[in-house]
């Protein structure tokens, strides 16, 4: 169920720039009128939640939008990119399926939206195989936590739109970052940016509560330890039994070391960028795992 308390909103110096407020618009009007749960995910949801809702620096700029659709069958899918293209300046994109283009008025060019399914629509549990010969694949893993555990945020006066929220988005990114790590360093760039971002998210408070006041004194008082370590306690409270399985696997395997490396490579103006990235996901991981304290010096 997506949050139903009170909207977030923006500060009033940092609104939402135009053209993602109209997909946003159009999108959420799609929604409504089919009656199909869909929020915010990717790039966007970062930087709306980072840079609008909370002042902060939310990295990496992005050219698309996108959006997630909790959807049932095939049919369902084509309503929505139907409705799209019938009632708003969409058109379809001729190579990417899920893919619409959004022609911005008064501009030639168009924006890339794309529309992730999700749900009963699974060939198999965290598996999209595109039609007509099921030969596309996409990991949908970790999109029903997040919507589960989505915010809902003014965007722009009378739109209240489900984005995913930072654990959610963090959950999306390391299931991402298994999948394609390999062929792209964005999905442990933002993972870097989220961990030492997310005591200033709205967390400030809560890094001082008795739950987290232990792991904030074990790593010295470094707030963005600390803030590492409630990113992952909340994860582990927001995910499902599976995702927690499958997180754990992951935290914990083979690939976490290549993890570490990667978010590293993206704080070189750090001179101990190596370790505290170690710092950083030994906090996160143990925030997530345990909820316990262990401390972040080195033995």
């Amino acid at each position: 169920m997506i949050d139903t308390s009170p909207p977030l909103t923006l500060k009033p110096n940092l609104p939402v720039d135009s053209t993602t407020v109209l997909a946003i618009r159009q999108i959420h009007e799609a929604s409504k009128a089919l009656g199909f749960p869909v929020f915010l995910v990717g790039a966007m949801a970062r930087i709306i939640l980072l840079e609008n809702i909370y002042g902060l620096q939310a990295g990496r700029a992005t050219t698309d939008v996108d959006f997630a659709f909790a959807l049932d069958n095939w049919e369902q899918f084509e309503a929505v990119k139907e409705f799209l293209v019938s009632n708003a300046n969409f058109e379809e994109s001729t190579n990417v399926p899920h893919r619409l283009l959004l022609q911005l008025p008064s501009l030639s060019c168009k924006l890339s939206v794309d529309l992730i399914p999700f749900g009963g629509i699974e060939r198999s549990l965290n598996v999209m195989a595109w039609p007509p010969d099921m030969s596309v694949i996409m990991n949908v893993a970790g999109y029903s936590d997040a919507l589960a555990t989505a915010v809902k945020v003014e965007v722009s006066p009378g739109i209240d739109m489900a984005i995913a929220s930072l654990p959610g988005i963090v959950i999306l990114k390391l299931f991402a970052w298994e999948d394609r790590g390999q062929e792209t360093r964005k999905d442990a760039t933002d993972l870097a940016i989220l961990f030492r971002s997310y005591h200033e998210a709205g967390n400030e408070s809560r890094i001082y509560e008795e739950s987290t006041f232990a792991a904030l004194v074990a790593v010295e008082y470094d707030i963005e330890l600390a803030g590492a370590w409630l990113l992952g306690k909340d994860v582990a409270v927001m995910a499902s039994a599976q995702t927690n399985r499958d997180l754990k696997e992951l935290l914990t395997g083979k690939k976490s070391g290549q993890l570490i490396e990667d978010m590293a490579r993206t704080m070189l103006a750090k001179e101990d960028a190596l370790e505290h990235s170690r710092r950083l996901f030994e906090q996160f991981t143990t925030g997530f795992i345990t909820g316990k304290v262990k401390s972040s010096q080195t033995d």
